[in-house]
């Protein structure tokens, strides 16, 4: 949305006769409704005027979850949308629709992503991981990376998998819903800032989130239950308050995650461990995968760099380039690295 709109959008006209505005934030979106925490910890349900969407796409989401509004409230009760403040920050994905390219933002002005991943049922997906974490990188978000359901795993095999996003700078919290094992570290993390919790249908968010704070997980079924009856926009995505004063974004299992947004080019920028070897390469802009004498190539070969986020580097690379991704191939191993 343009500065312009905006500030069109701010018009103050007669605001303090009809009650006055209180800036908020927006928990959950409807099809022509918002939930907005506004000052004192009050919701309200509020709407927004037919002109503001004047000249949009009939499917634009004007105000997504996550956003900073003012609200004017009306004597009789009712409430009113004025304006959207801009956006600090923009997780969001390509709109799973395959007739045309569009963007679909999940959450606005986040702080981290919380990725969950987990051992058991469903398997952990490394690959499913590391595109979540392109995205938040993307947005400029901290990243952390949650391990769970370890009471699944053998230490030798949860230490093999955090290593390699530690080596990656990324923080990494092994974490048991059912013994509680590294869920304070898990709310110490979260407990300042908009938290988004992603990952895939099964991995324990709901779990973690009861064990962060007792109820809250029932909250958010209760909530996601509801939401499922069709009222409820397709991102489906509520923001909850702590009481430790964070908040926090539960989001779908999404079925597709696609990039919107990101170029080939710029895809190792968003792998943090290739990012101090970009200079090492032969080649200036080096996409560190067709070219000779690359640095982060002849890292993996070392083991310096781990192969399988190199060979999930290289297909998300493959996926954004419109090259073949060769997926029949098994992942690339240390001293050989198979050609694109």
């Amino acid at each position: 949305m343009t500065t312009d709109r905006r500030n069109a959008m701010s018009s103050s006209s007669s605001r303090e006769d009809e009650g006055g505005t209180a800036r908020g934030r927006v928990l959950a979106c409807f099809h022509d409704e918002w939930d907005v925490a506004v000052e004192g910890g009050r919701v309200v349900r509020a709407t927004m005027r037919a002109r503001h969407f004047a000249g949009l796409p009939k499917d634009t989401k004007v105000v997504v979850p996550g956003d900073r509004v003012d609200v004017l409230l009306h004597p009789d009760g009712s409430n009113t949308i004025e304006a959207i403040h801009d956006r600090e920050t923009v997780l969001s994905r390509r709109l799973p629709e395959r007739r045309r390219v569009a963007e679909q933002i999940i959450v606005a002005n986040a702080d981290r992503m919380v990725t969950v991943a987990s051992f058991g049922l469903p398997r952990l997906n490394r690959r499913l991981l590391d595109r979540f974490l392109v995205i938040a990188e993307d947005a400029g978000l901290e990243c952390v990376v949650v391990l769970n359901k370890i009471d699944l795993v053998d230490e030798v095999e949860l230490r093999r998998h955090a290593e390699v996003y530690e080596r990656a700078d990324y923080e990494v919290v092994p974490t048991c819903a059912l013994d509680g094992r590294g869920v304070d570290k898990l709310a110490r993390l979260v407990e300042d800032g908009l938290s988004v919790f992603a990952g895939p249908s099964g991995a324990g968010k709901s779990s973690l989130l009861n064990a962060i704070e007792p109820g809250l997980g029932l909250r958010v079924r209760e909530v996601s239950d509801k939401t499922r009856k069709g009222r409820h926009t397709t991102s489906n995505v509520t923001l909850f308050r702590l009481e430790c004063g964070g908040v926090v974004a539960d989001t779908p299992g999404f079925r597709e995650l696609g990039f919107f947004g990101i170029r080939a080019d710029r895809l190792g920028e968003l792998f943090p461990e290739f990012r101090p070897l970009a200079g090492e390469c032969r080649f200036a802009g080096c996409n560190h995968v067709p070219e000779p004498d690359c640095a982060v190539k002849e890292a993996v070969a070392r083991g310096e760099v781990d192969a399988e986020r190199y060979e999930s580097y290289r297909r998300l690379f493959a996926e954004l380039s419109g090259r073949p991704s060769g997926d029949d191939e098994g992942p690339a191993q240390p001293g050989d690295l198979p050609p694109l």
